[in-house]
């Protein structure tokens, strides 16, 4: 029984405790990494983001739309929309189906701070080479996707985020 009396009060009537139970464990963070491969580590610059900001790591073999060849991966190659999508879906495990789209950076409203975050994204990438792609899920959530490619690590990093 815990210490508060009306949950005292109601577990000695009922003689049952509550279903919302303590957790047994501590729950991790919730603007931790998404990383797709355990193998992969998250870029320095990308750690301890603030929120909403969530940095992620996908290889880009994670969905077999890229080759090792590290010779046909260009700075402006980067996944279409639809290879992006498949890239979510086997790496970040959205609920439920997704659609990628790549849309202008003017057109996105950013949050506060967002300058700082894509100095980041830039350094652990491709330097001004940065892609963004709008994700829906469902019929009202959606997130932002800004992406750059690491060459020397054949993966895309980037910082995700809910639209605004």
């Amino acid at each position: 029984m815990g210490d508060n009396p009306t949950v005292k009060s109601a577990e000695e009537e009922t003689g049952l405790q509550p279903l919302n139970a303590a957790p047994g464990e501590p729950q991790p963070p919730q603007n931790t990494p998404a990383v797709s491969d355990p193998t992969l580590d998250v870029p320095p610059g990308l750690q301890n983001l603030p929120p909403p900001f969530q940095p992620f790591v996908l290889g880009l073999d994670a969905a077999n739309t890229r080759t090792k060849n590290k010779q046909s991966i260009s700075p402006a190659t980067y996944p279409s929309n639809s290879e992006f999508e498949d890239l979510v879906k086997a790496g970040l495990k959205p609920e439920g189906p997704a659609r990628a789209e790549s849309v202008k950076a003017e057109d996105v409203k950013w949050p506060e701070g967002y300058r700082e975050i894509m100095k980041r994204v830039e350094s652990d990438g491709e330097e001004r080479d940065l892609k963004v792609f709008r994700v829906v899920q469902g019929k009202n959530k959606s997130e932002m996707f800004v992406v750059s490619v690491d060459l020397e690590n054949d993966r895309l990093v980037g910082v995700r985020f809910p639209e605004q």
